[in-house]
């Protein structure tokens, strides 16, 4: 966790992407009748943070953070701000929140938003201050809770497994976007076949390159153990395996035959639904990766 906004938590790769901080002082001016005028303290205004943070569906639920702060908003209550290190900033009110809808999909659902956050300290009656939210101590590294006990002591092999997972997982998703892009192209050539199969042959070397990927994430993630969303993990991915060999068997089918029909509708939508498995297992990936980045020993 890179930051946590009352109940809002937000993850190592949706983090702030600027964050703003505005301390001033108030001062009362008193005019005489010769030199310049006179100036009072009289108190510091309450401090005001300005951040903005960028979300993308292939990062997680581009809708979760952005419900939560406008929930948050709404009850007009004070929230805490505390940092993944543990460091608690202090309670703060959500003046303002302004989101930019950056990317859609083709039915119309947010797919990439940017959000601006104007929060305002939080006093409250010093008689009666707010708790402080249990925080983690700046000693401990809160994302190594993640790591069941019997594992820590091989921390080194585990990273290193992790990355590989990571690294497959993200390729066969750039791949999966390559073969939705000759897909699309494919269908627009229905009508000239020799086209349609001659783009439908290089959607077949880039499906099963990815399916091929996909196939070597069970022997990976097997050294994982109980890591936290190593299981979601692998439920996706196998997933996404199972509708890309249904994918590629459907297309090969077809290819062979010589003829444009059905399978390549039912091939376009094997391998929408492995794309569709791949982002459901986003946020197992985000965790995975920010647990890596607090590692020292990751290379």
């Amino acid at each position: 966790m890179f930051a946590q906004l009352g109940d809002v938590k937000f993850e190592l790769l949706n983090s702030f992407t600027t964050l703003e901080e505005t301390h001033a002082a108030t001062f009362a001016k008193h005019d005489v009748l010769k030199g310049r005028p006179r100036l009072q303290a009289m108190g510091n205004d309450l401090t005001e943070l300005r951040f903005g943070i960028k979300l993308h569906w292939k990062l997680g639920d581009v809708d979760t953070a952005y419900k939560g702060l406008i929930a948050a908003k709404e009850v007009q209550q004070a929230v805490s701000l505390v940092y993944g290190s543990g460091r608690f900033v202090g309670w703060f009110v959500i003046e303002r929140l302004t989101s930019r809808t950056t990317q859609m999909d083709g039915n119309g659902r947010t797919a990439a938003r940017e959000l601006d956050i104007e929060l305002t300290e939080f006093v409250g009656d010093p008689n009666n201050p707010l708790p402080t939210p249990a925080i983690i101590s700046g000693s401990q590294n809160p994302l190594l809770a993640m790591l069941p006990e019997s594992a820590k002591s091989q921390v080194s092999p585990i990273v290193e497994n992790v990355q590989k997972a990571v690294k497959v997982y993200r390729t066969v998703e750039k791949e999966i976007d390559e073969a939705q892009r000759l897909f699309q192209a494919a269908k627009e050539l229905r009508h000239d076949p020799a086209g349609a199969l001659h783009i439908v042959g290089d959607v077949l070397g880039v499906a099963s390159g990815a399916l091929g990927k996909l196939n070597t994430l069970p022997e990976i993630t097997a050294k994982l153990g109980d890591l936290k969303g190593v299981a979601e993990f692998a439920l996706q991915s196998s997933q996404a395996a199972s509708q890309l060999g249904n994918a590629v068997g459907e297309l090969r089918a077809g290819f062979d035959s010589g003829n444009v029909g059905d399978w390549l509708n039912n091939g376009a939508n094997a391998i929408d639904a492995a794309a569709e498995s791949l982002q459901n297992g986003t946020a197992a990936v985000q965790g995975l990766i920010a647990w890596i980045a607090t590692r020292k020993d990751a290379t």
